[in-house]
């Protein structure tokens, strides 16, 4: 009987540790592997900097377009010269024209 007592002692100072270790972990758990936990934030991160990726080279793309369309412009450009730039850009000419480029 003795014994029997002694092992129900036991279990008793072991029963609010054994909660808060179950608690510890569930909450840990979730911290990790939540939709808002740390990997889900790591997964965010790598998404933000290939969107920052992108909008660089898309800005990149947007600032040479300006230049080019800017070099266009009447005001820039001899309007004689306007006509073989605009055909070279787009490699395109009127039927039976023959164009000659010299560099």
């Amino acid at each position: 009987m003795d014994t029997a007592l002694d092992i129900k002692k036991r279990l008793k100072g072991l029963i609010w540790p054994l909660v808060f270790a179950c608690l510890a972990v569930y909450f840990g758990v979730h911290l990790v592997r939540n939709d808002h936990g740390v990997l889900a934030m790591q997964a965010f991160d790598l998404r933000i900097a290939d969107a920052e990726n992108e909008l660089a080279g898309l800005t990149a793309t947007r600032v040479g377009l300006e230049r080019d369309t800017s070099l266009l412009r009447p005001e820039t450009m001899h309007p004689d010269s306007l006509g073989e730039h605009a055909r070279r850009r787009l490699n395109m000419g009127a039927e039976r024209e023959v164009v000659v480029f010299q560099k």
